[in-house]
């Protein structure tokens, strides 16, 4: 087994997987394999898994249900439950087959579980693939909060196979195009420009797309990887995003991640333009370009007072302040910019107003 070490940034690979893949298990004396794994994932992702690394046909699969609203600690506690009666021990390896839930969830069950075993993310989604996958955070959402519960501990190594992008909805595929365009919109220059070219996503070359997507992420967290400082900017988005995110999913029992970071794009936004001085042409470009590729979702104004409540559970906030990621422009983010009540029921209000301008 592998030493733990204290760096937060990840091996990453991005080619030949099976054979990284079975060098890396190779290299290493793990007592057993673990793989976590969803009811979509199991069917759709763990053949392929099979097919490409052979040492992996005699590990125990933990299946769980597919879903944000599953990334709890009930599920978490049924993954320790597995682990115990398989007499998984501490050299054992947890491998995290799915999206950005499988990962964060499957991350914080190893963390956890006897004090930590190792484990190692393949992560199956665009979401996970851009975003999730990589910077160490691993967490569950806890009294309808999201990612209230968690640790900072970096996978083994990370396995990015876009083949398993084929097996997704286009829903899904949108869903985690969401996170590109928030990275698009941090690093400004020619990412944003390739970004802002894509009309229509079934015809994206995604090798080029995830490598040069999770690079920004993984530039920033190589940073500051405990989020003491620069990493606040990849919240952008994130602070609407997440209570509207979590209101849907306590009103609802469904929403989609993606679809509500790109409702807190427009909100955060407004913000930018208001507070930061976001340009109004270039705002309105986004704007269009966000509501090309995502659908409207509901905001509901009667429910603005517990979608506030949520954002003051914030962890960037400080002494009950909400606090924000924003723009000055693109490629140039800012951070600790707050904005009170009135401010964000305005932003809360201008996504509506976007949403009904676009039908």
């Amino acid at each position: 087994m592998s030493s733990r070490s204290p760096s937060i940034v990840s091996r990453v690979f991005y080619k030949n997987i099976a054979k990284e893949f079975a060098h890396f298990l190779s290299e290493r004396k793990y007592s057993g394999y673990y793989i976590l794994a969803d009811d979509q994932t199991v069917n759709y992702c763990l053949p392929v898994l099979f097919n490409e690394v052979d040492m992996l046909k005699s590990a125990t699969v933990i299946e769980i249900f597919s879903g944000e609203v599953f990334k709890n600690i009930t599920t978490t506690q049924q993954v320790w439950e597995q682990l115990t009666e398989h007499h998984a021990d501490r050299n054992a390896l947890l491998i995290n087959l799915g999206g950005g839930m499988v990962c964060d969830l499957g991350g914080f069950a190893a963390s956890t579980y006897k004090r930590g075993i190792d484990f190692i993310h393949v992560p199956t989604t665009v979401l996970s693939q851009v975003d999730a996958a990589y910077g160490g955070k691993q967490g569950i959402d806890f009294n309808h909060y999201k990612n209230q519960l968690g640790i900072f501990r970096n996978p083994e190594a990370v396995f990015v196979n876009v083949e398993f992008l084929r097996t997704l909805p286009a829903i899904q595929v949108t869903n985690g195009f969401a996170e590109v365009v928030k990275h698009g919109l941090l690093a400004g220059g020619r990412f944003w420009k390739q970004v802002h070219a894509i009309n229509d996503l079934s015809s994206v070359n995604w090798n080029k797309l995830v490598r040069d997507s999770s690079g920004i992420k993984l530039s920033v967290v190589e940073k500051d990887p405990l989020e003491k400082g620069l990493r606040k900017i990849l919240n952008f988005g994130h602070t609407i995003g997440h209570a509207i995110e979590s209101d849907l999913l306590n009103r609802t029992g469904d929403a989609l991640h993606g679809y509500c970071i790109a409702a807190g794009m427009i909100g955060e936004l407004y913000l930018s333009n208001q507070l930061c001085g976001f340009p109004d042409k270039r705002m309105s470009q986004v704007i269009e370009f966000i509501c090309h590729h995502f659908p409207a979702i509901d905001v509901d104004p009667s429910f603005d007072k517990e979608i506030l409540n949520l954002m003051k559970q914030d962890k960037k906030n400080r002494n009950g302040r909400v606090q924000f990621a924003l723009l000055k422009k693109i490629g140039m983010p800012v951070i600790g910019i707050e904005a009170d009540e009135v401010m964000i029921r305005k932003a809360l209000d201008y996504i509506r107003t976007v949403y009904k301008q676009n039908g």
